[in-house]
């Protein structure tokens, strides 16, 4: 994804918000987790090391939970600063 502008960033979290509200709830975790990962990846502010453990920076995969293993994979896909995932 290319550097975002204004305009292009607040469609962007407007859109993301649009999809929380209308997806399945493993989705939404998906969406909350890359709307708090492309907000980082846009303002260049990373959290503390602490927080961006607790936030996903670390939880792969196998974490026996969906949900939190959706928000984190779209945590880490918004702080890579790739285009979310659609469903």
């Amino acid at each position: 994804m290319t550097i975002l502008d204004r305009i292009e960033y607040d469609a962007l979290l407007s859109l993301i918000d649009k999809m929380i509200c209308t997806s399945e709830p493993r989705q939404a975790e998906y969406y909350r987790g890359y709307r708090r990962g492309i907000r980082i990846h846009v303002l260049g502010a990373l959290p503390d090391k602490d927080e961006h453990l607790r936030r996903g920076g670390s939880s792969g995969s196998d974490s026996g939970d969906h949900y939190l293993d959706a928000y984190a994979r779209g945590y880490r896909d918004g702080c890579k600063g790739q285009r979310p995932e659609v469903n």
